[in-house]
């Protein structure tokens, strides 16, 4: 069995030595290649992230294809164009959602202690203590609530803030055991207009692009916190701009962009309520998603089918 790993952030040594161990963990033998460097070798499996597309449409054997990521906008349309009936298959957390959870707790806490605040009484040299809101106040609304959500949601409970969520469908089975209001995407000013912390964690999909314009924005309480660690193209950059300096948006915390890296004479870079990450809030770590992927293989070995298999017409 081939495997083919296209990842540019990772060196592939790294993969090929967590893959073989894993395989040998399932009983499966693999022979594990680094597609950049033996672009015509083909192979069964391929583990990938953003590979380029003449590349993907030289693999011609292709049983199946794992995305090394979170997100799967950028290779779920390609992959049906070029290779239709290919299954694609999401990692599932991987160790991510502890990393998603660490990052917006971070977010809400930063926001709820008012330290953008701070950092400008900082910047101005002045010594003002200010008061906080009533935590059961301050309620977080998780945009999305899949499994990187569910993990991000589950730990901002604990710190006893209140929670609400607003998913595709507004079932409430999907909160996975989460105590909280869940409202449907045809709900979304009712959802805004209650959240004092925004955290979007929505896949890109036709209808989540721009979802997050002015209009929608503006139904947020006057002064409410921002965190988007999904994809930049679900908020309109611009109109966000707009709400940030007119004061309807009290600040932001962003690790995904439209456009990435962020050009640097975007005007978010400069701006004082809003800090920028360079899309790290949940990093894919090489030893779990190569176990991961193994176990999946050797479940399709076996005739079944796996857990994380995409979902072509919804995106995700």
């Amino acid at each position: 069995m081939r495997l083919a790993v296209w990842d540019p952030d990772e060196p592939f040594r790294r993969w090929r030595d967590a893959l073989v161990q894993h395989a040998l963990e399932v009983g499966l033998a693999v022979d594990v290649i680094d597609a950049p460097a033996q672009p015509e070798a083909q192979a069964d499996f391929a583990l990938v992230w953003k590979p380029p597309s003449d590349w993907l449409a030289g693999q011609l054997g292709l049983r199946a294809v794992f995305n090394l990521g979170a997100g799967v906008d950028a290779i779920a349309p390609l992959l049906h164009r070029l290779h239709p009936g290919v299954p694609l298959i999401r990692l599932e957390d991987a160790g991510m959602g502890r990393q998603m959870a660490d990052y917006v707790a971070e977010g809400v806490l930063h926001a709820y202690r008012r330290m953008a605040d701070y950092a400008e009484q900082q910047a101005q040299q002045r010594w003002q203590p200010l008061p906080l809101p009533p935590r059961a106040s301050f309620r977080v609304g998780f945009l999305g609530l899949g499994q990187m959500g569910a993990a991000a949601a589950r730990r901002v409970a604990a710190m006893e803030f209140p929670i609400l969520a607003c998913t595709r469908s507004g079932d409430a089975r999907a909160a996975g055991g989460l105590s909280c209001p869940v409202y449907a995407l045809q709900q979304l000013d009712e959802f805004l207009a209650q959240t004092r912390v925004l955290v979007v964690l929505l896949p890109l999909t036709a209808d989540t692009r721009g979802l997050l314009d002015y209009a929608a924005l503006s139904h947020l309480p006057p002064g409410a916190h921002l965190i988007n660690a999904s994809r930049g193209a679900v908020i309109d950059q611009a109109d966000l701009l707009d709400l940030l300096h007119g004061g309807q948006i009290g600040s932001a915390l962003l690790d995904v962009f439209a456009t990435e890296p962020l050009p640097a004479d975007d005007p978010l870079w400069r701006h004082p309520r809003v800090r920028i990450t360079p899309h790290v809030a949940a990093q894919t770590l090489v030893g779990p998603a190569a176990a991961q992927v193994m176990r999946k293989i050797a479940a399709i070995e076996r005739g079944e089918t796996p857990s994380g298999v995409v979902d072509m017409r919804l995106g995700y």
